[in-house]
């Protein structure tokens, strides 16, 4: 039996036993996933960056994203239950409004996408109601058909541009992607892909009828209060992803061609991060060069490249995060690094 316990399964599990703890229980119990998510995973990630994993089962690395999936609907239950109605304290609920916010943004976004890639129809629809349930469900769609084959050009809306700051991003991102995917779509089933339609085939009626559901569920079993916890959580989830794409692929440009073509997806179209502790949590996400290459590729399978085939990003995801919302800190220890990179492959970059 021990052979199905991996590093991924610890870190991923471990914080959504003690938010559920903290859920039921509060006092105590608030802390240690928030200390978790947000101190020793980047303590750990310093201490340990390029530590490797002990291979796993091939049967868990199917389970484990199965069963995050599943614990992801009960936990965003917990989250809105215990901070709308449990009888806490104010900085009792901000650190677990903090902590369920950390565990969204980094566990969950990473267990939908990784099953959005996933050839097999439950995985996948498991992943695409991952998204629709923090009513972000357009990027089931839009990070397949768009962000894959577009990442690091200008028809990408989910690479950030050079200079652009996150709040920029975020803000052109979501509406570009929504309106990408949706063309996409609309292109696919044979419509102009223009078109702003949205037909009962076209997944994007699933998105937005499934997001309004969820709203209705939570308002008509809660109240008002229930509704605005709710969106908020699915607002900050948004914000994690967003900030995922942003620290990923900043200022990274595929040169276009005068025939308006584009040069291959390379290694160093990425920005990757091998650092340990956040890797199992988030899934391998940071190792992005290697998912690009090949995106169906599990999660357990993702390699690392050398410095000098990709760029590293300086610190942790985590720690980038916390840069990318201070644009002139950002911009001080990003700019030099994109330069380099943009010189050593300006012919194929």
């Amino acid at each position: 039996m021990l052979r199905y316990v991996s590093v991924f399964s610890v870190v991923t599990l471990l914080p959504a036993g003690l938010l559920l703890c903290a859920s039921t229980f509060g006092g105590f119990w608030v802390m240690p996933p928030l200390l978790i998510l947000g101190v020793i995973s980047h303590i750990c990630d310093e201490l340990f960056e390029n530590r490797p994993d002990a291979p796993i089962e091939r049967m868990f690395q199917n389970l484990l994203p199965i069963l995050l999936a599943l614990l992801h609907f009960p936990l965003l239950a917990a989250a809105i239950w215990s901070i709308t109605y449990q009888p806490f304290s104010i900085l009792e609920k901000l650190a677990l409004l903090s902590g369920y916010m950390l565990y969204f943004a980094h566990v969950s976004n990473a267990v939908a996408h990784e099953l959005i890639h996933r050839t097999k129809r439950l995985q996948f629809m498991l992943g695409k109601w991952m998204f629709i349930s923090i009513l972000f469900g357009h990027h089931t769609s839009s990070h397949r058909l768009i962000h894959h084959p577009y990442v690091a050009t200008r028809y990408d809306p989910n690479t950030a541009r050079y200079g652009e700051n996150f709040y920029r991003f975020f803000a052109r991102s979501w509406k570009g992607s929504f309106l990408a995917g949706l063309g996409a779509e609309n292109e696919r089933l044979g419509y102009p892909a223009e078109s702003r339609a949205v037909d009962v085939a076209n997944p994007y009626f699933t998105y937005i009828l499934g997001s309004f559901l969820c709203m209705g569920l939570v308002a008509g079993i809660g109240e008002w209060a229930a509704l605005f916890v709710y969106i908020l959580l699915a607002s900050l989830a948004q914000v994690g992803l967003l900030m995922t794409d942003y620290t990923q692929h900043y200022g990274l440009a595929r040169t276009e061609g005068a025939d308006g073509k584009f040069p291959p997806i390379a290694p160093h179209h990425s920005w990757n991060a091998p650092h340990w502790f956040t890797r199992n949590l988030t899934l391998n996400a940071p190792l992005h060069s290697d998912h690009h290459a090949k995106p169906a590729k599990p999660y357990t399978d993702l390699r690392s490249y050398g410095p000098e085939d990709a760029p590293l990003l300086p610190y942790s995801p985590g720690i980038m995060s916390i840069l990318a919302l201070y644009p002139p800190r950002w911009r001080k220890v990003m700019h030099p690094r994109v330069a380099t990179w943009a010189m050593q492959h300006r012919n194929s970059a």
